[in-house]
């Protein structure tokens, strides 16, 4: 068994993932970008490191030591918009993970990389990108899948949970994708697939799909969430027709997980 696993980022998926492992019983370092968050790793058990990152990419740092597994949580592109050669900066961290002899790399990325498909989207369909993200995501993908390591591609849907839900971004704004079809993730999901992926990791490159099996149009869901938060509906526009159902059928095969939040129509 790998026990020593690095997190490189516990932020929203980050932390409580390393609280998780911690419990697990694995060895976990991880990097935070202020002291406070620092502090907090440290109390419960993880190994805490500063991560710095600047325009020649990511430091190297005892972090990356005597580790078996590598999860890589930040996703770059929003994150780092102010980095002029984003694939510098990736390669960059290729070559330090492939330096340090780290076995398996864990990326979580976005389901945005296949764009706007339209039917059932599996991990087997092309990519076909159209936002800048997705776009910029899908060339970190490709980047990280030609290091000499294995690489497991997380792509996930809308990360959702109590603290954090879409509707609180729309609420009272006009919005033109009433049509298309909800692909989200509950918070307990996410967390509960990258446990499955890191007890079960693969011998050769693999990607997963992320996302919840629950597909009301984007007007039903948002429109119950919103009566049931108490909160302005989204001013819902006519637009054109987008019927994507992104299939997370392989984690459910492959990996023999279960989702414990099967309809998302919390509070």
């Amino acid at each position: 068994m790998m026990n020593n696993i690095g997190i490189l980022g516990c932020g929203w998926l980050g932390f409580p993932l390393a609280k998780k492992l911690i419990v697990e019983g694995y060895n976990v370092k991880g990097t935070s970008k202020t002291s406070e968050k620092i502090e907090k790793l440290i109390e419960i058990g993880v190994k805490a490191y500063k991560y710095i990152i600047d325009q020649k990419g990511i430091k190297s740092s005892p972090f990356f030591k005597s580790l078996d597994t590598l999860i890589i949580t930040i996703p770059f592109v929003k994150k780092h918009e102010k980095i002029r050669d984003l694939n510098n900066v990736i390669s960059g961290l290729v070559k330090l993970i492939e330096n340090e002899s780290i076995k398996n790399v864990i990326y979580l990325s976005s389901i945005s990389v296949y764009g706007s498909q339209s039917g059932e989207v599996d991990e087997s369909k092309t990519c076909i990108p159209e936002s800048n993200s997705g776009i910029q995501l899908l060339n970190i993908e490709n980047e990280i899948n030609q290091g000499s390591f294995i690489t497991t591609i997380i792509r996930l849907g809308g990360l959702i949970g109590t603290d954090r839900h879409p509707i609180n971004y729309i609420s009272g704004e006009k919005f033109n994708k009433g049509s298309e079809l909800v692909n989200l993730i509950h918070k307990i999901d996410a967390l509960g697939i990258l446990l499955s992926v890191i007890k079960k990791l693969s011998s050769k490159n693999i990607i997963y799909n992320a996302v919840s099996p629950f597909h009301p149009s984007k007007k039903e869901y948002y429109t119950q969430i919103a009566i049931e938060k108490k909160i302005d509906l989204p001013i819902f526009l006519n637009e054109k027709k987008n019927k994507k159902i992104i299939s997370s059928s392989r984690v459910v095969n492959n990996l023999g997980y279960s989702f414990k939040i099967k309809n998302l129509l919390i509070k």
